[in-house]
């Protein structure tokens, strides 16, 4: 066998393995999201969300992203932060992300930008 298609079986192993344990890691990461989205502790979905915001799939991070905008707008285990919030929402709509086409569109010409709206969703 040449060396080079010893390589390219090591590779192929590899690959699988990889392969195998990003399936595993995407399982558990969505997981992770279901719990911290059915948490009532805000504080701690917040920080939590904050710190997997860049990690997974492009439509991972704007779930993430949206997410940490209503928290940012309700003030629901943070400081309510308008500059913040309005990027990240703005942010996940250009990117494609429905429901926060659907809230710009519905809220966007609001002064508070659906704070009110927002604060509910966490009561």
């Amino acid at each position: 066998m040449s060396n080079s298609a010893q390589v390219y079986r090591e590779f192929l192993t590899a690959k699988k393995i990889f392969e195998t344990e990003e399936k595993n890691y995407l399982l558990v990461l969505l997981k992770l999201l279901q719990v911290v989205s059915e948490s009532s502790d805000y504080e701690d979905a917040f920080v939590t969300y904050n710190k997997i915001k860049n990690e997974g799939n492009d439509d991972f991070k704007r779930q993430v992203k949206f997410k940490l905008g209503l928290h940012l707008l309700a003030g629901a285990g943070c400081r309510k932060n308008i500059a913040k919030r309005c990027k990240l929402i703005i942010e996940t709509k250009c990117l494609g992300f429905f429901p926060a086409k659907r809230w710009t569109i519905k809220h966007g010409k609001k002064i508070d930008y659906g704070a009110e709206e927002a604060y509910k969703l966490f009561r």
